[in-house]
């Protein structure tokens, strides 16, 4: 799919917050959570993201949600990761 197809696929899912982001090789986000659920999609590149006790490798063209209030940690692929994120309001 299409940037514009993913976007419009997650409008009528009623997320109401779509962006774009990028960061680089190796990037590590520390374990967080999110108060509301969100999405993400793999553009171009790579991630992993560990939660609930399982590790989900995410590669171009593929999705993953996470459920609000799920602490979760993510690294980036070694050719860095943009993605585009959707958050439920």
């Amino acid at each position: 799919m299409t940037l514009e197809e993913w976007k419009q696929k997650l409008t009528e899912e009623h997320f109401g917050e779509l962006w774009v982001h990028t960061d680089p090789p190796g990037h590590f986000y520390e374990e967080h959570q999110h108060p509301v659920d969100t999405t993400h999609v793999v553009l171009k590149g790579s991630m992993s993201v560990w939660f609930s006790g399982q590790e989900y490798a995410v590669t171009e063209g593929e999705r993953l949600d996470i459920l609000k209030g799920i602490p979760h940690t993510a690294k980036i692929g070694p050719q860095g990761c943009s993605f585009l994120i959707g958050a439920r309001m």
